[in-house]
């Protein structure tokens, strides 16, 4: 097998297999805009597609693609470079053939002396196994918290508590409040991150608010609307940590007073942690969802089934604040 396919970088010439298989495996509307915005234009560029191609050497077809998009991680002032595994698939008639594995494999090899200095996935959990088997460890679970909105609990009449429509300056002037001062990891929030991920995006449209209580602000909040099943589903795809742990039944009562066409309501949440218990309590649904893989690349190890970066275990998931937002 080894001399009937080869792994190297993506193409122009591989974009419709690319777009088309996509549209089989994963996605329902994939295109040429959508490749555009995540893959041109990213503002944490490598300089080049960062997609792995397996190519069929006997009819020079491209038949498996994997996804990196270069990203940045933050803590506090330090931000260092990732590559999140994102829109991968393997075409059916060449599966189980280790075609996956491979592309990790080349990815790690590329990687060696460039920037990004882990690779960071969140798997479907059916797929998680291959991504371990590549030689990534399995950090922590991500699930999909849903319920419709008719069936929600405990909202309460929302006295004092108010969310403001903001632009994107104003909300990444809410971020840095915290980022700044925070150990926590994330997504590294730059303004032309937000720029690109709100005002850019060719599908999603994310709509950001500032959170008031008895007029002190709290943080921010942010959600999309997307028509889907026959309703419109409301998720809150990125927030300020710890907010929503204090705040959730009067953020959710005031977005739906704002919106009271959505049908049914999405957040992720840490398995276990206390917001899946809030989200529970008022009547949300768990539905297991991903699993967060990581992979040393430069400057990082992988050490005991974990990764760290110094003294930092980057795969402990009470050290990351991820939402819906951070995942592509």
């Amino acid at each position: 097998m080894s001399d009937e396919y080869f792994v190297r970088w993506f193409e122009e010439g591989d974009l419709r297999a690319f777009i088309d298989g996509l549209n089989v495996d994963l996605w329902d509307e994939y295109d040429e805009a959508v490749f555009r915005w995540k893959f041109r234009e990213n503002p944490f560029d490598l300089g080049f597609t960062s997609i792995a191609v397996v190519e069929h050497a006997p009819t020079g077809k491209p038949v498996a693609f994997n996804s990196f998009l270069p990203m940045q991680v933050r803590s506090g002032d330090e931000a260092f470079m990732a590559v999140q595994g994102c829109d991968g698939f393997v075409d059916r008639e060449h599966r189980r053939r280790g075609l996956f594995q491979r592309t990790v494999v080349f990815l790690s090899e590329e990687m060696r002396g460039r920037t990004p200095e882990v690779l960071i996935g969140f798997n479907l959990m059916e797929a998680a196994g291959a991504a371990h088997k590549a030689g990534s460890e399995l950090a922590y679970d991500l699930d999909k918290c849903k319920v419709e909105s008719g069936a929600l609990r405990g909202l309460p009449t929302r006295r004092g508590h108010e969310l403001t429509p903001i632009d994107v300056e104003r909300y990444h002037e809410l971020y840095e409040d915290w980022a700044a001062r925070s150990k926590v990891l994330h997504f590294h929030r730059s303004l032309p991150y937000l720029r690109w991920r709100v005002h850019g995006h060719p599908v999603r449209k994310s709509r950001p608010f500032e959170v008031q209580t008895d007029g002190e602000t709290r943080g921010y909040v942010v959600i999309d609307l997307m028509e889907e099943h026959g309703g419109l589903t409301m998720t809150l795809n990125d927030y300020t940590p710890g907010l929503l742990e204090g705040l959730l039944p009067e953020t959710l009562a005031a977005l739906l007073e704002m919106n009271p066409e959505v049908t049914t309501v999405e957040l992720n949440a840490s398995g276990r942690s206390r917001l899946e218990g809030l989200a529970v309590g008022m009547g949300f649904e768990v539905l297991p969802w991903y699993t967060v893989i990581m992979m040393a690349l430069n400057n990082t190890r992988q050490e005991g089934r974990a990764v760290y970066r110094g003294d930092m275990k980057l795969s402990d998931y009470q050290r990351w604040h991820v939402t819906n937002s951070d995942i592509f």
